[in-house]
Parts: structure tokens; C-alpha cells; sequence
């Protein structure tokens, strides 16, 4: 006899085993790090937000569940944020405040986007979901070449253009010395986005030439007007006050040359200010013809609402806003750092947009709940960091640094505590925040979205998206994590690993360990793939028929790898500080793995009842959330405030200092990014 549960998602062990997934990925991601590294927990929060919903029409759905997952947690990895948790450690009140802000935010985003990418494939219908997948790969398609291409340009650009040894350039170290260095943010990814569409539609419209053809027209009438426009108002004496009204120097120009400085604008635009006009004018024509003529469907427009939220947010803002805020060091988050913030501000806007207008509004009401609690868990974790690192904390015993201490006594009693891995503390906490947040936006959605009536024929329609989506989890999101580990095998230091070997029985066949490795992946990039491919025609056995049993060996296999391949990358070096991050994620691993085999039961299914209109849940959402976040933004301030006064707090900022935002030792007075030397 089936039980009916009310909402098996929204039981406390549901949210503890999705909160814990979504814990071991983010203390994974601390050690790899960016977009590929965020992509873990967002996965396994998916897999296992999935597995727990007690709907069926979900549990069929697992792979799109973490693909989207991952997806969706990756936008926020671009963000940098170390800073603005140093602003809150800092005891200078004003940057303090503005850091628990600037926390909300990053989390706010981060969070939403991740809900957003989780809730998609319980939302859409199969049709819908599956026709995402053909321009998403002209999207990885386009990122592909910019992965590959962007250093040979780079150097191309300043050998020809600049004359300048093209082998000097360091895309990491010196990076703000490229032509096409803006803020340090993605603005290439997204531009290149908007590409991938715009040709993706230009393929989709292939067989009406007769209006694909008139692409060309409208990009020279576009590109010529918008030259002669420019040459107009050169001649009429305009394009100077233009220039010094959007263009302007980031830094203090009373303790820096302005020379020395970078502007507001990529360095490639000063080098070809004839060619501005021109370009300003194709852009436009190329506007012209897409509005016109334009389709984009297959949700190619999505991901065009996305990209092009972006670029516009990221022009606003940091770049012609900042003009009104010079004097405090632009309208930018964390200068000298990056600026991407603005352009996922965008991102998230573009996807609200969307979804709320093509009917999917419970993707943006849970990407709003989720965007509420981690905007509230970032600065409240940071704070319960601070609260933790109080007792003898030297920072605020001997505030004058005085040697020797007169707290000494105290220090040393305190000093194990101290020295333990609290940057891992937090990590790992705002995962497990976040993971409550992904598990009550998903447990809510459970009992209020619509069944997936999928029909048989619309299950077989697409169905290489659900190899696809497997491979992209248990092959892509692996090697682009794992093959980092390699570099740390090498090094020099310690070198557990030959820089190159010699094949089996052959001394003519020498690769790096590099090669090694990344044709051993391929190798298993394509029995997995093929296997996959095959369970599709035939099933094989070891795959379990039941849905349930599908999405337990999905995580587990998943988790699993993850957990092992971090451990392994740890093991250079390996002390008991990393003790509460390895030790720590192999026992939350354990915990997980016996919950997941044992919570969820093919018996359990959840009651649904369907909102036919969203707008009342939404406003709810938005209105707990705001006057949530405010108040806690307030009382997180206020009580690292009685603790700390305006002492520093260490365990962050730079040479034993804090950072700030604002005042005479602002970052981006004191440390800017010059356009030749070490990158901030």
C-alpha cells in the first residue's frame, strides 16, 4: 500500500542530507576554486533535492537535475568576495557595514541563481528542458575557442600592436597587462554568449535565406552611419567632453600618476578610437536586424536574456556609474578586485525576466527563496566566524602588536584554536546554509508545481540529453576539477608525481603527466558515454530500473568521486589543518551516503496541489526576505561591533592588516592595479 506524504522534501532529515550535500561540495569547491569548482555542490544539492522530493516525475528527471544544479551554482563562482569578507574583519565600522552588505549580495546571487538552475527541471516540460541543450553547446562551443584562443590573442595583440615581447605576458599574475583586461570580469564570456545565439539563431533560420542574407546590409549601414556619426562629432569638438565624462582613471590620482592608471574602458578601445564609432554602429545594426528579423527559440532566448543582462549591467555600473562615484572608488564592489558582481546582477535579472514571462514562474520563486536565505547565511556565517575567533584572539588582545604580548599567556592557551582552518569553517557552513535554502525552495515547489506529465513520446524525444546530462556531470564536471590536480602532483616542491613518463615497454613515447592523465580520462569519458548510450537501447543491469535506486547510484558515484579526488589533491602537504576540511567532508561523505540509501522510499510520494498563480507566493517571498535580510544585516554588524570595537580581527585582510573600503587607506587608494606590474 503507497503512503502519502504531505512533503517528504521539506522533512528535517530531507533538509539535513541536502544541506550536507550541498556542505561537501562547497568545502570541495574551496579547494578548486571558480565556476568549475562551484559546480560540485551544486550538483550534488540537485541530485539530492531530487531524490528526496517523493515525485516521481522528478526522480526520472536526475540527470537534468544535476546538470541545471551545477549550471546554476557556477554564475556566482565568478564573483570575488575574499575582500569583502576582509571588510568585515577590518574594525573600521564603515566597511564593516558595507562588507555584511556586499556578503548579502554575493550570496543573494549566488544562491539565486543556483535555486534557479536547480528548480528548471522540475518546471519545464520535457520538450521545453531538452530543446535547452542545442544552443547551450553552441554556447560551450564559442567558450571552448576563448579558452584556447584568448592567450595566442593576447600575445598576437601586443607583439603587432603594441610591439611589445609577446612571451612576457602572465595571464595570471600580470593579466590587467591585456589589451582586453576590463574590471578583471567575464565580459568576453558573456559577449561571446551573445555570439553563440546570434548564430545559433542565424543556423535556426537556415532555410529562410532570404532574410539571413540581409544580416550584411544592416551591419554596413549600421557600422558606416555609426563612423560618420562619429567623425560628425569629432569635428564639431564633442568626443573630448564625451572622453572625459566616460572615461576615468582607477585609482587615487593624488598618489598615483593617471598615466600609470587603468581606466574604466578595456586598453584594446584607446588603441583604434577611429574604429569606435564604427563599432558603436554595427552593434546597433546588428540590434536592428535581430529585433527585426530574429527568432530564438529552442530557449535560446534565455540564455540571451542572460548574456545580454550581463553587458548591461556590467555598463552601468561599474563602468558609467562610477563616473558619479569616483571619489569613492567607483560604483564598484571591491576595487581593485573584480567587477563581475555587475554583470551577474544581470544575469539573474535577464533569467527572472524570462522565466516570469514564458510561464515558468516557480523557477523564480525558488530562486528568490533560495536568493534570500544565502544572502542572509554569507554575512551570518561570517559573522558566526568572527563570534567563534573571539576567544584569544591575539588580534584583539594586542591590538598594538606589542612584543612581547602582554596577553601572551592567554594567546598561547588559545593558540590551537586559533590556528585551525576557520576560512574552511566558512566554507563549509555557507554551504550547508545554502543547502537549506536550496531544500526548503525545492520542498516548497514539490507540493505546489504542477506533475510532469511526460508522454512516451515526448520521452523519446531528445533522448541523447539524458547522456548528455549524465556524462556532463559524472565525465565534464570531474576532469574540469580533477586534471587541476595534476598540477599540484608535479610540483616542485614535493613532486609525489614525474613531470613526464614513459610509456609501458616503450622508451620512444614520453608524455607529461598531463597527457597521461588526460587521455586516461578520455579513455573513460568514452566507455562511460557509450555505456550510457547503450543502457538507453538495452538496459544493463547494474542500473537499477527503479528511479530511486537510479538517483542513489547517480550521487553516489558523483560524491564519491569528488570526495576522493579532493582528498588525493589534499595529500601534498597534508597537516591537521586540513583535518576540518578532508576529515570533515569523508565524514559528512559517510553520513550522506547512509541517508541517501535509507531516507528516501519508492512508497513515499508527495501530495501536490498546484498554484495556479504565482504573484501572491512571490510577493511573500520578497517581502520576508527583505525585511529578513535587513534586520540581520543590522544585528550582524552590531554584535561583530561589541565584540571587536575598531580592532582588527585577523584571520583575514593582507600583512597582518585589514582592509577597507573606504577612507584614506581604501584598497583602491592605496594597492590599484597599474597597467604594468603585479595584479591585486
Amino acid at each position: 500500500m503507497t503512503k502519502t506524504v504531505r512533503a517528504p522534501g521539506l522533512r528535517p532529515l530531507s533538509f539535513l542530507l541536502v544541506a550536507l550535500s550541498l556542505s561537501i561540495g562547497w568545502g570541495i569547491r574551496g579547494n578548486f576554486g571558480h565556476e568549475y569548482g562551484a559546480m560540485i555542490p551544486g550538483a550534488l544539492a540537485g541530485i539530492a533535492a531530487c531524490l528526496l522530493s517523493g515525485r516521481e516525475d522528478w526522480r526520472e528527471r536526475v540527470a537534468y537535475f544535476g546538470m541545471f544544479g551545477a549550471l546554476g551554482w557556477a554564475f556566482g563562482a565568478s564573483i570575488s568576495y575574499m575582500q569583502v569578507i576582509s571588510y568585515t574583519h577590518s574594525g573600521h565600522a564603515p566597511s564593516q557595514l558595507y562588507g555584511f552588505f556586499g556578503l548579502f549580495v554575493i550570496g543573494f546571487l549566488w544562491a539565486g541563481m543556483g535555486g534557479a538552475g536547480t528548480a528548471l527541471p522540475a518546471v519545464a516540460d520535457r520538450d521545453r528542458l531538452t530543446e535547452l541543450f542545442r544552443p547551450l553547446i553552441w554556447v560551450f562551443a564559442f567558450w571552448a575557442v576563448l579558452k584556447l584562443g584568448e592567450v595566442p590573442a593576447v600575445m598576437a595583440y601586443r607583439h603587432y600592436v603594441w610591439g611589445e615581447d609577446p612571451n612576457a605576458f602572465d595571464k595570471s599574475g600580470h593579466r590587467q597587462e591585456s589589451p582586453f583586461y576590463w574590471f578583471d570580469a567575464d565580459w568576453m564570456q558573456a559577449l561571446l554568449a551573445v555570439a553563440a545565439m546570434l548564430a545559433f539563431d542565424l543556423w535556426d533560420r537556415r532555410r529562410e535565406p532570404q532574410r539571413v542574407v540581409l544580416l550584411l546590409p544592416f551591419a554596413l549601414v549600421g557600422s558606416t552611419a555609426g563612423h560618420f556619426a562619429f567623425v560628425a562629432l569629432r569635428a564639431a569638438g564633442l568626443t573630448e567632453n564625451l572622453a572625459a565624462y566616460l572615461v576615468h582613471p582607477q585609482g587615487d590620482t593624488t598618489k598615483f600618476s593617471a598615466d600609470n592608471l587603468l581606466t574604466n574602458w578595456p586598453q584594446f578601445l584607446s588603441d583604434f578610437p577611429n574604429a569606435i564609432g564604427a563599432l558603436i554602429g554595427l552593434i546597433l545594426g546588428l540590434t536592428a536586424y535581430f529585433k527585426v528579423y530574429g527568432k530564438f527559440r529552442s530557449g535560446s532566448s534565455l540564455y540571451l536574456h542572460m548574456a545580454l543582462g550581463w553587458l548591461i549591467s556590467f555598463l552601468i555600473m561599474p563602468v558609467i556609474l562610477s563616473n558619479a562615484f569616483a571619489e569613492y572608488g567607483g560604483f564598484r564592489m571591491t576595487p581593485p578586485r573584480s567587477d563581475d558582481w555587475a554583470g551577474i546582477c544581470g544575469v539573474m535579472a535577464g533569467m527572472l525576466i524570462y522565466v516570469f514571462r514564458n510561464g515558468l514562474a516557480p523557477v523564480g520563486y525558488a530562486s528568490l527563496v533560495s536568493a534570500f536565505v544565502g544572502g542572509i547565511a554569507f554575512p551570518g556565517i561570517a559573522c558566526l566566524k568572527l563570534i567563534m575567533v573571539w576567544p584569544g584572539n591575539p588580534y584583539r588582545l594586542n591590538p598594538d602588536r606589542l612584543s612581547p604580548s602582554p596577553s601572551a599567556d592567554i594567546e598561547a592557551a588559545w593558540a590551537h584554536w586559533q590556528g585551525a582552518n576557520w576560512h574552511s569553517f566558512l566554507e563549509q557552513s555557507y554551504g550547508f546554509v545554502n543547502g537549506i535554502g536550496i531544500a526548503l525552495a525545492m520542498g516548497l515547489l514539490a507540493t505546489r508545481a504542477p506533475r510532469l506529465a511526460d508522454s512516451d513520446v515526448s520521452r523519446a524525444t531528445r533522448r541523447w540529453t539524458q547522456v548528455f546530462a549524465a556524462s556532463f556531470v559524472l565525465v565534464l564536471l570531474t576532469y574540469l576539477n580533477l586534471v587541476k590536480n595534476v598540477v599540484v602532483w608535479t610540483n616542485e616542491g614535493v613532486k609525489p608525481v614525474q613531470a613526464t613518463m614513459k610509456a609501458p615497454l616503450f622508451d620512444s613515447i614520453e608524455l607529461s603527466a598531463a597527457a597521461w592523465f588526460n587521455l586516461t580520462y578520455a579513455l573513460i569519458a568514452a566507455v562511460v558515454v557509450l555505456l550510457l548510450a547503450r543502457h538507453l537501447v538495452r538496459p544493463i543491469a547494474l542500473i537499477p530500473r527503479p528511479s530511486l535506486g537510479k538517483c542513489q547510484l547517480f550521487y553516489l558515484v558523483f560524491m564519491w568521486t569528488m570526495i576522493i579526488g579532493n582528498f588525493e589533491r589534499a595529500l601534498n602537504g597534508f597537516n591537521e589543518q586540513r583535518l576540518l576540511t578532508e576529515w570533515i567532508i569523508i565524514v559528512n561523505g559517510l553520513i550522506c551516503t547512509a541517508m541517501v540509501l535509507t531516507l528516501p522510499r519508492d512508497e513515499d510520494t508527495c501530495d501536490v496541489s498546484p498554484l495556479r498563480r504565482w504573484s501572491a507566493s512571490v510577493g511573500r517571498a520578497v517581502g520576508v526576505g527583505i525585511v529578513a535580510s535587513i534586520i540581520a544585516i543590522f544585528a550582524q554588524f552590531g554584535a561583530v561591533r561589541v565584540l571587536y570595537g575598531d580592532r582588527f580581527a585577523g584571520h583575514a585582510g593582507r600583512d597582518g592588516k585589514g582592509q577597507t573600503r573606504f577612507g584614506e587607506d581604501a584598497e583602491w587608494k592605496i594597492r590599484p592595479n597599474l597597467r604594468r606590474g603585479e595584479h591585486q
